[in-house]
């Protein structure tokens, strides 16, 4: 393989990885609110975090806590209370609320999750179109060259995330939110800040917060 044809493969690779962070999106898809709720709340905020893996909770509501400290809020994580309790049963509800001192809750879950996989031919990533000779030998070359190379694939998960925030006193919704996050081949996002974001940014909107 010559010098210019293992820089073409380089510039391919670099060019996936530029086009798989640009398609990881975060979008905030609809957004409701109490308009009878005098915000912003006051007190703790209890972040909850409903998922399949035993450890995605954890590590979303030390996540999405950090954040809304950094937004000013005082928020603290489900999974330091009712560890003596089944989590999730309505006992550790109950003793999680309590023990927290918590005067919202804040239910986050996945509520559905859809996965493609894109295989990419390394001759459609060539930049610029670049080809090896003008004449008809040297095309034979470029293209028996890009047709037995191995591609590429790209996957892409799309989740569909529901917030929810409640009033502990009422046990009323005020105010809820459903997203939109897709990321390819776990790129770009190392945790969920981006989008929690997008939730704290709604919800001073709405002086939640």
């Amino acid at each position: 393989m010559n010098y210019s044809k293992q820089l073409v493969q380089v510039c391919c690779i670099a060019l996936l990885v530029i086009l798989a962070q640009a398609c990881a999106k975060d979008t905030l898809t609809s957004s409701w609110v109490d308009q009878s709720f005098k915000g912003p709340i006051t007190g703790k905020i209890l972040v909850i975090g409903v998922f399949k893996d035993p450890t995605a909770h954890k590590i979303f509501e030390d996540s999405f806590v950090d954040s809304l400290i950094k937004a000013g809020a005082d928020a603290v994580p489900s999974y330091n209370y009712g560890q003596d309790l089944s989590r999730h049963s309505k006992e550790w509800l109950h003793q999680v609320e309590k023990q927290s001192g918590a005067s919202t809750i804040l239910f986050t879950h996945l509520s559905s999750e859809k996965k493609e996989t894109e295989n990419l031919a390394p001759h459609g990533l060539i930049l610029g179109g670049a080809m090896y000779g003008n004449d008809i030998e040297g095309y034979q070359s470029y293209m028996v060259g890009v047709t037995l190379e191995q591609g590429y694939t790209l996957n892409r998960t799309t989740d569909f995330i529901k917030v929810v925030l409640f009033d502990v006193e009422t046990g009323k919704q005020i105010w809820a939110a459903r997203s939109k996050s897709v990321n390819s081949n776990h790129l770009l996002r190392k945790d969920d800040e981006q989008l929690e974001n997008l939730y704290i940014r709604d919800m001073k909107r709405d002086h939640i917060l």
